[in-house]
This record gives C-alpha cells, sequence and structure tokens, in this order.
C-alpha cells in the first residue's frame, strides 16, 4: 500500500493510495472507514483545521494535513499560521510536504537541529530513520522584503523597487529579507504509528520573553546624558529572571489566563552612573481572539511594548496559538529580529520544550521597514 494523493478543500480532506486488500482508516482513534476502495475523503470539516488519519492495511501509514482556508480569511500577520504542511510517516520512512511561499526559491531541511540538506521543491522524505528515535525538522526559507496585499504587488511600491534596484543578496541577516521558520515535532515514529492515542495533557503553559544579550547597549543618540542602557547579560534560558519582557499563557481545558511582567529599563552615563530608572507598560501585552470549539481552543497574542526612557521603536510581535483536544499543538508568529526572542511550552509536569528560539541581529532592526521573522511549531499525534 503506497500514499499517492492527498489533497484539501475548506471542508473536506481526500487521501487516495495503490494497493491491493482491506483498508482501515482512523481519525483519533476512532474508525472512519472500512473497505477495499483506495480513495476516501473526510466531510463536514473546520476550515483551517489539522486533521489526522491512521492507514492500517498491507502496512501502516499516519498522514497528518489541514483544511484549506479562503485568502480573504487568512492572517496576514502570521503568514505561516494556515500554511498546509501534509506529514507522511510510515515503517522507515518520514515524508513532509507544504505550500510553496511565495518568493522562497530554496529550503534549507534541519532534523534534530543539524542540517540535513537543500530542497528547492517545498517536500522532502528521510529514508534514513529509526523508528524509536524522536525526531524534529526544521524548514528555513528565505525572500525579499514584500511589502502590501498580493494585489498591490502587481505594482511594486517604490520601497520594493529601490529593493530591486539594491538587489538584496537573499540572507536572512540583511535588513530587506524575510526569514520563514517552521518546525514538525514528530516524536518517535514507532509511537506515531500506534493506534491508540497516547496520554494528552489539558493544561498547558506557554512562555514568551525577550531579553537584551549584551550587559550593556550604548545609546545610539549621542547627544543624550544617558549613553549606554543596562542589558539583561545572559543567553537563552526559560528560567532566567532577567527580560525586558515575559508574556506567560496558562491554558487549562478551554480556559486561558494570561500573566505580564516588564523589566527594569536603566539609562546610564558614560562613566556607568544611574541616570534613570523605569518600567514600560504591559498593557500592550495582550491575549484576544480566544476561540473554542469541538477540536481546540485557540488565540492570539500581541505584543509592543516600548522603551521608557526615550522615544523608540516598541518590541512587537504577535503569536496564534491552538491547542487540541487529541493532543495536538500549533503555535506561530512573527517579530522583530530584535531584541532576543525565546518562546518555550510547558505540558503537565514535564519540562520547558523550547519552541522557537532568535538571536537579535541589532537594534535598529526594531524600525520599519525592516523585515521580520515569521515562525511555526506543531507536533503530530
Amino acid at each position: 500500500m503506497n500514499l499517492t494523493r492527498v489533497s484539501q478543500t475548506p471542508d473536506h480532506i481526500s487521501l487516495s493510495w495503490s494497493g491491493e486488500g482491506p483498508v482501515r482508516i482512523l481519525k483519533d482513534g476512532k474508525e472512519v472507514y472500512s473497505g477495499n476502495d483506495t480513495t476516501f475523503t473526510d466531510t463536514g470539516l473546520e476550515p483551517g483545521t489539522t486533521y489526522s488519519y491512521l492507514m492500517k492495511g498491507e502496512k501502516t501509514i499516519k498522514v497528518q494535513t489541514a483544511t484549506a482556508v479562503e485568502r480573504e480569511e487568512k492572517n496576514e500577520d502570521i503568514p505561516l499560521q494556515e500554511l498546509i504542511v501534509s506529514t507522511v510517516v510510515e515503517d522507515g520512512k518520514i515524508a513532509m510536504a507544504w505550500e510553496p511561499i511565495r518568493g522562497v526559491e530554496e529550503y534549507a531541511i534541519y532534523r534534530n537541529d543539524e542540517y540535513a540538506g537543500t530542497v528547492t521543491e517545498p517536500g522532502f522524505h528521510d529514508t534514513n530513520i529509526e523508528m524509536n528515535s524522536a525526531y524534529v525538522y526544521g524548514i528555513k526559507g528565505v525572500r525579499p522584503l514584500e511589502l502590501g496585499d498580493e494585489e498591490a504587488k502587481k505594482k511594486p511600491s517604490p520601497l520594493a523597487k529601490v529593493i530591486d534596484v539594491l538587489k538584496v543578496k537573499k540572507s536572512e541577516d540583511d535588513m530587506l529579507v524575510e526569514t520563514f521558520l517552521f518546525f514538525k515535532d514528530i516524536g518517535r515514529p514507532a509511537d506515531t504509528l500506534k493506534e491508540q492515542p497516547g496520554q494528552n495533557h489539558d493544561n498547558h503553559v506557554l512562555r514568551y520573553t525577550t531579553f537584551l544579550e549584551d550587559e550593556w547597549v550604548e545609546n545610539p543618540n549621542v547627544l543624550s546624558q544617558m549613553r549606554f542602557f543596562i542589558g539583561d547579560g545572559r543567553t537563552f534560558d526559560p528560567e532566567a529572571d532577567r527580560y525586558r519582557t515575559r508574556a506567560e499563557v496558562k491554558i487549562k481545558g478551554q480556559n486561558v489566563k494570561l500573566s505580564r511582567s516588564v523589566g527594569a529599563s536603566e539609562g546610564y552615563t558614560r562613566e556607568k552612573e544611574l541616570v534613570e530608572r523605569d518600567h514600560a507598560s504591559d498593557e500592550g501585552i495582550v491575549v484576544k481572539s480566544v476561540q473554542t470549539d469541538e477540536e481546540k481552543v485557540s488565540f492570539l497574542l500581541d505584543h509592543s511594548v516600548g522603551n521608557p526612557l526615550m522615544p523608540s521603536p516598541d518590541i512587537v510581535y504577535e503569536v496564534h496559538a491552538a491547542f487540541y483536544k487529541n493532543g495536538l499543538i500549533e503555535i506561530s508568529g512573527e517579530h522583530d529580529e530584535a531584541p532576543h526572542h525565546e518562546i518555550y511550552l510547558k505540558s503537565g509536569d514535564g519540562e520547558w520544550k523550547p519552541l522557537h528560539r532568535s538571536e537579535s541581529r541589532g537594534l535598529e532592526r526594531l524600525a520599519p521597514p525592516t523585515a521580520n521573522r515569521f515562525w511555526r511549531y506543531s507536533n503530530i499525534v
């Protein structure tokens, strides 16, 4: 038995396969098909929702994919949120395919944080796996900054013309290059192919922290009495108590609760003498658009916090998170390329799991029109 096609609309998913003999298909541990056909269509589904199917015939295959979303319903701020990613797991093989990201010409593939190769088409398969080893795949792509909506791009903006004239190199360190990074947490393939779903947690903690790696940060305003600002003097650490901002969202069943904190800002003279100390308001950190249905609970986390000691661009990010009743987790976001960003998840009594960590590429990256970073994390159940 070989899977030959996966297709989606906003309300159905179709699977096609080749091979002889009866096939059973289970969704969330419940049988939804049994027979000798070579196609199956699941109907009445929710748009923009991920579903998993376990196919059992001559061999066992796990398929995870998502229903489509109409263009006008998509979240333009987080383009990876509704990106359809299909994952297939079978004995000795993991395959992934995703919708092409406009303007991205190639994708770097990482397996357990190690570079595994580059592809020019939106997909790959890995046959060098061990069924009882855990795998997390990362896919990275970059493109020159795009402005405005899809229709407006038919007539390039003045900035778009400048970008074209400059012939921007497609490096994520370039101020005018957008980076897309998404992770698929497979876990152990042997567990993924089990007929009975594993244990699911209904309580989670999502922790998002921004911080300054350096101990001291020079003020770009040379006329200011405050020549330096205090930094946080650390690297990535989910438990660190020094940071610019921290948002923590607790999910318990269908209840969502936000706690927020802002670190002190301190300005110093050239001789490192304190001039002023203040806290920015935390009112720019909010959870909104909480939605619950039969499949999941989802919400948006918005963040916009500035420097209370001087006029400067805010630290801005947005996160969309969805926690499914069957254990599936999908979290996507976008943020400025400064300062450092770190996002962790704790489920039940487990340890902090890093979802996304991004180093600062300079505080000038806070100011528009510099490009942002887009990211996404999801698991498979």
